[in-house]
C-alpha cells in the first residue's frame, strides 16, 4: 500500500503530525511520504493571480478565513502514480481541494485529519460557542458584507459535493473536535468522524537531566523557569501578551525566569524577566527547553487537542492551561496538568504558585504526565489505527467495484 500525506507547509504542528505518522507507518508495512506546497511551487501569472485571490478573500474577513478557490498546482500525475490513499492534513492555503477531489481516480481512498474545522466548514478554522453553526454558513459572521451573504455558503456547498462523492473518511484528534465537527453536513455525508489521538516522538520528548539542560541553555539552577510559546507569539488565539501580563503579577519575581519560544515578539512587562528563544525548528532543542523548565504555561483560548502541551508533559514537565476545547483530553486536570477556566488570570497565577511552592507537586504531576503520554501518544498506536483506516478505504472500493 502507498499513501501520500499532504500538508500545505513543511513546518508547524500538522506537518510534524504528518511526518511522524509517515515514518511510523513503515513499521506497519505501508509506504508513506509527505508532500507540501513547496514541492510544486507556482510561478508567473498563476502565482500572481493566486496571491490576488487570497488577498481579496482575506480582505473580506474579520478573522482567519480561507476559501477553496486557489490556483496553485495540486500534486502532479507523477506524484500520484500508484498511490492508494491520499491523506489530507492542513490544506487551506494550497490548491483547490474540492475540484481536485472530484478529479481523483475512483479507486483512490481519501482520509482527512481535522486539525481544525476548515475541512468541514465554509472556510473557518476554529469553533467558538458564539459563532454560527458549521452546518449553516449563510450570513457568515466572519466575513464582511456582501461576501458574508454567499461566499462561505458557496464554499461549503463545493466541499459537501466533493467530500461526499469521494467518501472521505474523517479523523479528529479529540472527542471534543469530533463532536463539534460532526454537526457539519460534510461530516454527516462522509459517515461521521473517528477519533485517533495523535502520536508524538517519544524518543525525543522524554525526561532529561534538568541540570544538564539548564547548563546548555544558560539557565540558573536556582531559578523557577516558566516555558511559554507557540509557532507565532503574535497569534491572537495563543494569547501570549495577556499571559505575560498575568505572569508579571506573580509575587516575588526575583528568581522567576520566563523563556518564550516562537516567531515574532510581544511587549514584556517591565518587572518580568523574559528571554525570547525565537522559533525552534529542531524538536530536540524544544524537548531540552521543556526538560529545563519547571512548568509549561499556555493561555491559548482554543485548542482542538494541544500538541505542545502533550510534548511538554512527555518530558515530565507539568503544564498549566485553560480548560478549553480538546485540552482536557490531551492534558487532564490533575494528571500532569492544572487547568483553569478560560480567562481566569487569578486561577492561572495561583496554579503556577502552587507548582512553584511545591517541588513534590511538580514531581508528582510530571511523573503522571510522562507515563500517560508515553502510553497514549506512541507513534505506533497512531500508525496502527490509521493503517486499519487505510485498509478500510481500500476494502470499500474493492467491494464496490466487485459489486459492479
Amino acid at each position: 500500500m502507498k499513501v501520500l500525506q499532504l500538508n500545505t507547509y513543511a513546518s508547524g504542528g500538522s506537518y510534524e503530525y504528518a511526518r511522524l505518522l509517515s515514518d511510523a507507518l513503515l513499521n506497519e508495512g505501508i509506504e508513506s511520504r509527505v508532500l507540501c506546497k513547496t514541492s510544486s511551487p507556482a510561478t508567473g501569472a498563476r502565482f500572481f493571480f493566486d496571491r490576488l485571490i487570497r488577498r481579496v478573500s482575506v480582505s473580506f474577513s474579520r478573522e482567519p478565513w480561507h476559501g477553496t478557490r486557489r490556483l496553485l498546482p495540486p500534486p502532479s500525475a507523477e506524484e500520484l502514480a500508484e498511490i492508494d490513499v491520499v491523506h489530507l492534513h492542513t490544506m487551506a492555503d494550497w490548491f483547490d481541494v474540492p475540484h481536485w477531489l472530484e478529479s481523483l481516480p475512483d479507486r483512490t481512498g481519501v482520509v482527512v485529519s481535522l486539525h481544525d474545522l476548515w475541512h468541514v466548514s465554509g472556510g473557518c478554522f476554529l469553533y467558538r460557542p458564539d459563532d454560527h453553526l458549521i452546518d449553516n454558513c449563510k450570513d457568515c459572521p466572519v466575513l464582511r458584507w456582501p461576501a458574508s451573504v454567499f461566499l462561505a455558503n458557496f464554499e461549503l456547498s463545493r466541499k459537501l459535493k466533493a467530500y461526499g462523492k469521494s467518501r472521505a473518511q474523517l479523523v479528529a484528534n479529540s472527542h471534543w473536535l469530533a463532536e463539534v465537527a460532526g454537526r457539519s453536513a460534510i461530516a454527516k455525508a462522509c459517515g461521521g468522524i473517528r477519533v485517533i489521538p495523535p502520536g508524538i516522538d517519544t524518543t525525543i520528548f522524554k525526561p532529561q537531566d534538568q541540570e544538564q539542560c539548564r547548563e546548555r541553555l544558560a539557565l540558573p539552577m536556582n531559578d523557577f523557569v516558566i516555558a511559554v510559546g507557540c509557532a507565532s507569539l503574535t497569534d491572537i488565539n495563543k494569547n501570549v501578551s495577556w499571559l505575560l501580563e498575568q505572569l508579571s503579577r506573580l509575587p516575588d519575581l526575583t528568581n522567576v525566569k520566563v523563556v518564550a519560544f516562537g516567531e515574532g515578539s510581544v511587549r514584556v512587562p517591565d518587572n518580568l524577566n523574559v528571554r525570547f528563544a525565537g522559533g525552534i525548528r529542531d524538536r530536540r532543542d524544544l524537548a531540552r527547553l521543556f526538560a529545563a523548565a519547571d512548568v509549561f504555561v499556555s493561555a491559548s483560548q482554543m485548542e482542538t487537542y494541544g500538541m505542545t502541551l502533550v510534548e511538554a508533559m512527555a518530558c515530565g514537565t507539568p503544564v498549566v492551561a485553560f480548560s478549553v476545547g480538546g485540552t482536557p483530553e490531551a492534558a487532564p486536570h490533575g494528571q500532569g496538568a492544572l487547568l483553569c477556566a478560560l480567562g481566569d488570570g487569578r486561577a492561572l497565577v495561583n496554579a503556577i504558585m502552587d507548582l512553584r511552592d511545591s517541588k513534590q507537586l511538580r514531581q508528582k504531576l510530571g511523573d503522571v504526565a510522562y507515563r500517560m503520554t508515553h502510553d497514549r501518544n506512541q507513534p505506533s498506536s497512531c500508525a496502527n489505527s490509521f493503517a486499519r483506516m487505510y485498509r478500510d478505504c481500500l476494502d470499500h472500493f474493492v467491494s464496490r467495484f466487485a459489486y459492479k
